[in-house]
């Protein structure tokens, strides 16, 4: 009775799948021919299931890319409120219920660009992708798959060019504050860099690096070239600053804030490609020469244009110099006995000549006109304000007081009398001096750790670790001497007293400042390629020196129980070793303790040694030079398979992995230079450089009283030109890529009907 009951059962559900399934195989077979009518015939002809039939067709239409018949059906379910867009209760009711069944996530996965637009304009929407990552989830291909379809570019370009702010409005039109905040969300470039570091943080998981990290990396390099893109659609500089000037958090017109502006987003978190672009590298300098504002009159130019026999080249080279011979001493003059006095003196003013720009100032007084309030001008503040908001001449106090302190340094170590004795601390300036600039430098590093506006480079901790050596060092020194008996020599003191110990760290930290100039070398175009493979090498070395320590204590613990019993008995003081039957050969009177030992495996990474220093010798037997007994041979074997691995095999695998890295790092040198050269370049533009080390202490007092006098009302950034002009900008290499891609199918079909016509007349 029961299996009567389960038959007619199971017989009673496929008598009901039957037409189901029949409907859905011709729906199949419609979307396959492309019928657009028929489609639509179909869908009306099924009232009962129309919604689920029209969720079903436009699915399979966006899987097979077609997006004629995908417009068609789209406009029909638009024409009976079946689009997310004409729906009353939710624009995107495609994000309720599992997403995978979401058009527009198929459209963006595959990149169907046009499928993706018709979509998008019937309302079809994706969620927010890093609201849906479960905890629990460890799926990296899920985990990407969510990714790859959140970072599709057109996405989020459609998002930013069609949004209803734009649409019924001229171009230019002024935008209100609720306009700007919804734009700010969806921006292109904000979100670029926003999923970048997304893409960043999921190359990294809890096993370390991700499976997926070439495929994150991929995306990335999408990302950036996006960027790119809209610089290079820029006309001329004054949209390239538009575009990287654009400060989302900016309320102001002064250069003290704390977020991150385009220019410094793609520079500070490592987005090389953007950063070495044509219109990135001008716009940077522009603003190193003050936008413009830099005097470029050469003095005696005449003199290098009369010269005859001399190349363009040589011609400008000697322009610069002479600029150089004019501004340098006018710099150095006008920052020592000007600027200090010009600030304090501002200080009963407005107190901001440090952090207002002259252009910013220029805004101010504009529409102080409009509001018809006068304001006093003052040439003598100008004249210095303009100065020190010009960026190249900051960099001339700066490198000025960096040789002073390595003159100093140089000049307090060369001394040859021996501090100890002579009570150097007590009566020799230069000393002193040097120990002031180095805290000096020692405070800003420590500060410039908790600053936002800093490059994540490994030059600034290695100048952290130099001046804490330094100053550690030095007080180290000092504090013991204070304490040690008078006469004392430090050579006659012990390795470990504090005094040497001290001025041990003081040396690597001496000789770790003198390092620092490799820095310097990378602004210049012949040495800055050199320097970066030398500093690509050295990280390479450290990489491997893991392996070569799990290399040296495997076969230090092995030659050490292989020749223990030629070790002193430490409990049987009277053992003689001499008047045994073996011993260690001459060569090999280093093994006879484990710090011999270990010193000698350690030394034979960088030098081979021949088997003398491992050979053990027979006293009965005069005429052997070594014994070949099993465990002396195994001594032997040892010593050989230990020299191959280290002396030959790492230290060749070592020569190739830097040759990899040179190869790789030199095909994109140019891209790795002008990113370096930047991120030094960078901290110019910042106020603080106005006065560098050991000055700082003026800049802090400034802000203070800035911050107290502070503009209320200032100028703010025109954020609506930046929205419009980026919209034109993002259409524009939109409109170029369409072109490019139409060329190319055409020449595709060209050589499909000319190869179609080749192989006919060959049948002929």
């Amino acid at each position: 009775m029961e299996l009567k009951v389960m038959r007619d059962a199971r017989t009673l559900t496929m008598s009901m799948r039957q037409p189901a399934e029949k409907m859905e195989q011709t729906l199949k077979k419609l979307i396959e021919a492309r019928d657009n009518d028929g489609i639509v015939r179909f869908l009306e002809s099924h009232s009962s299931n129309r919604t689920e039939e029209y969720k079903s067709s436009v699915l399979q239409l966006t899987v097979r890319n077609d997006p004629e018949t995908l417009h068609s059906v789209l406009t029909w379910g638009e024409k009976m409120s079946m689009t997310p867009a004409t729906e009353e209760k939710s624009m995107t009711p495609a994000t309720e219920g599992d997403d995978k069944y979401n058009p527009i996530l198929v459209a963006c996965h595959q990149d169907f660009r046009r499928c993706m637009e018709y979509l998008y304009q019937h309302g079809y929407r994706m969620k927010e992708v890093k609201d849906e990552v479960d905890d629990e989830d460890d799926d990296q291909v899920k985990q990407f798959l969510r990714f790859q379809a959140a970072s599709n570019i057109h996405y989020f370009s459609l998002e930013f060019t069609e949004h209803q702010v734009f649409q019924n409005k001229d171009k230019d039109t002024e935008l209100g504050p609720d306009e700007i905040n919804s734009l700010e969300e969806i921006d292109p470039i904000l979100k670029v860099f926003e999923i970048m570091k997304d893409a960043d943080h999921n190359m990294e998981d809890f096993q370390g690096s991700s499976e997926l990290k070439d495929s994150y990396n991929f995306i990335k390099k999408k990302l950036e070239a996006f960027t790119g893109g809209i610089l290079t659609q820029c006309r001329g500089m004054h949209e390239v600053k538009t575009i990287l000037d654009h400060n989302k958090d900016d309320d102001d017109d002064d250069e003290l804030d704390d977020a991150y502006t385009n220019w410094q987003e793609a520079l500070f978190t490592g987005h090389k490609d953007i950063v070495s672009h044509p219109n990135f590298q001008q716009y940077l300098w522009r603003k190193m020469t003050g936008d413009g504002c830099i005097n470029t009159e050469i003095p005696f130019e005449f003199i290098a244009d009369k010269i005859p026999n001399l190349s363009s080249t040589t011609k400008f080279r000697m322009k610069r110099v002479l600029w150089n011979i004019k501004n340098f001493p006018l710099t150095i003059l006008t920052f020592l006995f000007c600027y200090p006095f010009v600030v304090v003196a501002d200080f009963l003013r407005k107190g901001d000549i440090l952090f207002v720009s002259p252009k910013a100032l220029e805004a101010r007084r504009l529409k102080d006109i409009e509001n018809n309030v006068e304001k006093q001008q003052t040439g003598c503040f100008d004249y210095f304000r303009k100065r020190m908001h010009i960026p190249l001449f900051r960099m001339i106090p700066y490198f000025s007081t960096k040789v002073t302190y390595l003159i100093l340094l140089f000049v307090s170590i060369w001394h040859p009398v021996d501090p100890m004795v002579e009570a150097i601390f007590q009566k020799n300036i230069v000393l002193w001096i040097t120990f002031i600039f180095s805290i000096s430098y020692l405070v800003d590093d420590i500060v410039q750790l908790f600053r936002t506006k800093v490059s994540n480079s490994f030059w600034n901790y290695f100048s952290l670790l130099t001046h804490l050596l330094l100053v550690g060092g030095a007080v180290l020194l000092c504090v013991s001497y204070h304490f040690s008996p008078s006469g004392t020599i430090l050579a006659d003191l012990s390795g470990n007293s504090a005094e040497n110990v001290g001025l041990a760290l003081f040396s690597f930290g001496a000789g770790m400042e003198f390092f620092c100039i490799m820095q310097w070398l990378i602004l210049l175009e012949t040495t800055g390629p050199m320097v970066l493979c030398v500093l690509h090498a050295i990280k390479d070395a450290l990489r491997m020196v893991s392996i070569y320590i799990v290399l040296f204590v495997a076969h230090s613990i092995a030659f050490i129980s292989l020749y223990k019993p030629f070790h002193p008995d430490p409990l049987n003081t009277t053992q003689q070793l001499n008047t045994t039957k073996y011993v260690l050969a001459n060569g090999a009177s280093a093994l006879k303790s484990q710090r011999g030992l270990i010193s000698t495996l350690f030394w034979r990474i960088i030098a081979s040694a021949g088997p003398e220093m491992v050979n053990i010798k027979s006293t009965m037997d005069p005429t052997e030079d070594f014994s070949l007994e099993f465990s002396h041979l195994m001594g032997l074997v040892l010593w050989g398979v230990y020299q191959i691995i280290v002396y030959v095999l790492m230290l060749n695998l070592l020569i190739a992995v830097m040759n990899t890295s040179y190869s790789e790092l030199w095909q994109n040198a140019q891209r790795e230079c002008k990113y370096h050269k930047s991120c030094f370049l960078a901290k110019f533009m910042e106020p603080l450089e106005i006065f560098p080390v050991p000055f700082r202490w003026i800049y802090y007092l400034a802000r203070a009283v800035y911050f107290c006098k502070k503009e209320k009302n200032p100028v703010k950034q025109d954020k609506s030109k930046y929205f419009w002009l980026l919209r034109e900008l993002i259409l524009n290499k939109q409109e170029a890529e369409d072109e490019k891609s139409d060329n190319d199918k055409m020449n595709d079909l060209r050589m499909d009907i000319f190869n179609e016509l080749r192989k006919f007349n060959n049948t002929k």
